[in-house]
């Protein structure tokens, strides 16, 4: 039969093997896991900072772009009403300057017809005047003519008096009108 051999057997090798296991174990827990752990730590710290920072400043920035589109949108609102105010004014003063033209055209037409009435009535009495100034001179040339003595005796004196009379009055009344 053979001799069977123990799986561990115990001796001098293993003893010290085990024993620089552990303390190597132990050096290494003391000055180098503990220095990872905390570089570890502090490294998952910096990055969950770092995505906090991030979704803070993502937020930030989907905030101001929000705000910047409600300007944007603002200022275009704004924009549309300046121009629409613009064009309501423009057409205002276009409406008032077609109006006080048309009233200026219209004074300008009522002073030319005024004007061209005055230059008829003007006209009308310088005409009448030399009618009758015409008139005038031919009764004088008519009664200078007729003979004093042949309108004593017809019986038309006193009618002659009064064509005279009347041809006298006629001048002093002309003489008063030109001036």
């Amino acid at each position: 039969m053979t001799a069977h051999q123990p799986l561990l057997t115990l001796n001098w090798n293993l003893l010290f093997s085990l024993i620089t296991v552990v303390v190597l174990i132990l050096i290494l827990k003391k000055f180098f896991f503990e220095k990872v752990h905390n570089f570890m730590m502090q490294r998952q710290k910096e990055i969950e900072d770092s995505l906090q920072e991030a979704k803070d400043k993502n937020l930030e920035a989907e905030a101001l772009k929000a705000e910047y589109q409600e300007q944007l949108s603002k200022a275009s609102e704004e924009g549309a009403a300046i121009i629409n105010q613009a064009k309501a004014e423009a057409r205002e003063e276009a409406e008032k300057l077609i109006v006080d033209a048309h009233k200026e055209a219209t004074k300008i037409l009522e002073e030319n017809e005024a004007a061209i009435e005055q230059r008829k009535q003007d006209a009308k009495k310088e005409l009448e005047n030399e009618v009758s100034e015409l008139a005038i001179l031919a009764a004088q040339k008519i009664l200078e003519q007729s003979d004093p003595q042949e309108t004593l005796f017809s019986g038309e004196a006193s009618d002659t008096m009064a064509v005279r009379h009347k041809v006298d009055e006629l001048k002093i009344h002309m003489n008063n009108d030109a001036n």
